[in-house]
């Protein structure tokens, strides 16, 4: 008899996808903070101060989606780890770059 698996499920919980949608984003509004900042040689326009806070409100909405999809039975673990571990990683990085003055 073969034992089933937790990492071979093939549904994902929309919550996860949603998260790590928001990750992505995330990614992307930080990565184009950080690199508007360098040029601009930290006196750039507000916008791209208000570019890092928006990822990093979308990284922290993906930690509550992650959050609510591990309550879900339905969808796969790798995902789930993948999506919170990312959005975290994301949180804790702007909040850093914020004390450092990069962003």
């Amino acid at each position: 008899m073969i034992k089933k698996n937790v990492y071979s499920v093939k549904s994902v919980s929309i919550d996860t996808v949603i998260a790590c949608v928001l990750a992505g984003i995330s990614l992307a509004c930080q990565i184009a903070a950080i690199i508007m900042s360098y040029l601009y040689q930290g006196k750039g326009p507000k916008l791209i101060g208000l570019l890092g806070f928006a990822g990093l409100m979308l990284a922290f909405t993906g930690i509550m989606f992650c959050k609510s999809a591990w309550k879900s039975p339905d969808g796969s673990v790798v995902m789930k780890r993948i999506s919170g571990i990312v959005n975290g990683v994301l949180v804790i990085s702007a909040v850093i770059l914020y004390i450092l003055g990069w962003m």
